[in-house]
């Protein structure tokens, strides 16, 4: 069975079918340019939405739907409610890929969840040593609760001096005002740039309101970088029971700091190369009943 992912650049619901080109399960073309050259297959899969997809509805075999978003970032963009209601209901569409398993439990008629693949093997740490500093990569936005690990920065470097490395925009007030917080401040950073700042942070922040995974969480365990999440993403980190509260964070972060969690990073690395297994799976069975 030949299948081919399309994409506009979506930044993070593009990913994971990058990530499944890398592991020989499709293959992927970003709906870019000018001459844009769709091989024949006999399933298309589609990431996320967008109005472009209307042109390519007929391209010939079966179409489906990767929805990356769980209800709550749906949630915070309103518009997604509506474009979810549209998949669902459109005749030309037989399959939602859903990233979410509660989502995929509520929508059951076309839906079924299936986990992101991660190709954790291609990711090579670099051989840097650990320096004292915290990183914050996302984009900028209400759902990965910014301000709240902001905040919690404050009040671990009252204790540490701990140089968080950013790429979030705005909050000037906390970032660029000389009584903030110690930070540097990136645009966006090549590869190389970004993976030796991940594997040289004594912590990574990833203390997000809602997700259905979190790539940078996965890529700085494969940098050998633990992750202070909330529990909205699947995978092992320093959990922070209440997101909603800059304390809690801060004192997950200065744990993060005062010990290795070797065995733990392993265990992350083995649970995603579990889910590469399950992702090949449940495709494989699905797809093929269509």
């Amino acid at each position: 069975m030949k299948i081919v992912s399309l994409s506009v650049p979506f930044p993070g619901a593009k990913r994971p079918l990058e990530e499944g080109k890398k592991l020989g399960m499709w293959d992927f073309v970003l709906l870019e340019g000018e001459k844009i050259a769709i091989p024949p297959a006999d399933v298309y899969v589609f990431a996320a939405w967008h109005q472009i997809y209307e042109q390519l509805l007929g391209l010939g075999g079966k179409v489906g739907i990767l929805w990356t978003s769980s209800a709550g970032e749906m949630d915070f963009e309103p518009v997604e409610q509506e474009y979810l209601r549209r998949i669902r209901e459109d005749p030309r569409i037989s399959f939602v890929w859903f990233g979410d398993i509660a989502l995929a439990k509520i929508y059951p008629e076309k839906g079924f969840y299936a986990p992101y693949p991660f190709d954790v093997d291609g990711v090579n740490p670099p051989n840097v040593d650990k320096k004292e500093i915290a990183t914050l990569f996302c984009p900028t936005g209400p759902k990965k609760n910014i301000l709240n690990q902001l905040l919690a920065m404050k009040l671990v470097q009252r204790e540490r001096k701990l140089t968080l490395h950013t790429n979030v925009q705005g909050y000037e007030s906390l970032l660029n005002d000389v009584r903030g917080i110690d930070a540097i401040r990136h645009e966006w950073l090549p590869q190389v740039e970004y993976t030796e700042l991940l594997a040289s942070a004594k912590v990574n922040l990833a203390c997000s309101w809602c997700e259905t995974f979190n790539y940078n969480v996965a890529e700085a365990a494969a940098c050998g970088t633990i992750s202070v999440i909330s529990e909205t993403i699947p995978l092992d980190g320093l959990v922070v029971k209440d997101p909603n509260n800059p304390v809690h964070i801060a004192e997950r972060i200065l744990e993060g700091c005062g010990t290795q969690y070797i065995d733990t990073l392993g265990m992350v690395r083995e649970e995603i190369k579990i889910r590469n297994k399950e992702c090949k799976r449940i495709l494989g069975e699905r797809l093929s009943a269509l």
